[in-house]
């Protein structure tokens, strides 16, 4: 059975663009698997909020430690590594 590795390299910040955001959820359905094995928004490290049709609001919980998950997954640059 295939393990899923996380990434150790701890990185400064995620910086995001919620304007480029298209509520996907991919960022957190990798979070929610990589941490809890499961494809769950609601155990994910990343939140996204949806104001009104078109606005997101993206924000972390505390528990997030900056792996980088979520920004490999997002297919829409609304996530980036900042070192």
């Amino acid at each position: 059975m295939a393990e899923t590795r996380i990434k150790k390299k701890r990185i400064t910040q995620i910086r995001a663009y919620p304007e480029k955001c298209s509520g996907c959820m991919a960022c957190q359905l990798a979070c929610s698997f990589a941490y809890d094995k499961s494809f769950n928004p609601l155990k994910s490290r990343i939140v996204i909020n949806w104001i009104g049709d078109l606005e997101r609001k993206i924000s972390f919980t505390e528990e997030c430690n900056n792996c980088g998950i979520c920004v490999k997954y997002c297919n829409y640059g609304a996530l980036e590594e900042v070192y």
